[in-house]
């Protein structure tokens, strides 16, 4: 059983919250152009993997490559638990899952995010890692490469509220 989950990862991210001392605030960009890379993460239920890839939109196309990748690295059936993102649900990608015989689907209700296991994982992931401004986007995925490493299975599913103990 596996979740699935995108978000986007911006070079200058919506700025949140920030305390800053007064007479000391920090000037923050304006960019022209704010650089961007979908992250997708499937979370294995059962065996605990994470699969995490970069990709420079949420499209069909980068959808299906993902799951052709999750084809290889894992092995057996698989239930495949996500939202109702276009890209999930649009013919090429329902043709695609079609011809597998190894994926069968779920897609949690529209608006939902409540119950989507995955969006507690990027709310951290975000507040951890994605929040600084002074990076290029090659150093934050790099951060989040690093902040996934470090994230025990143990923490990936509490985190997610499907570890129970």
């Amino acid at each position: 059983m596996l979740a699935h989950d995108e978000t986007w990862i911006k070079r200058f991210s919506p700025l949140r919250w920030q305390w800053q001392l007064v007479g000391e605030q920090r000037p923050v960009p304006a960019p022209e152009k704010n650089e961007e890379v979908t992250l997708q993460r499937t979370l294995d239920l059962t065996s605990e993997e994470t699969y995490v890839r970069a990709y420079e939109k949420g499209r069909s196309d980068c959808a299906t490559q993902c799951l052709e990748s999750l084809l290889g690295q894992t092995k057996g059936q698989i239930l495949l638990v996500w939202d109702q993102a276009t890209w999930h649900s649009s013919k090429k990608v329902t043709r695609w899952i079609e011809n597998t015989d190894r994926i069968e689907t779920y897609l949690l209700p529209a608006r939902s995010l409540e119950i989507n296991p995955m969006e507690d994982l990027w709310r951290e992931l975000k507040e951890q890692v994605a929040i600084c401004l002074e990076r290029s986007l090659e150093a934050l995925l790099e951060s989040c490469k690093e902040y996934f490493e470090t994230l025990s299975k143990k923490q990936a599913l509490q985190t997610a509220g499907v570890f129970l103990s």
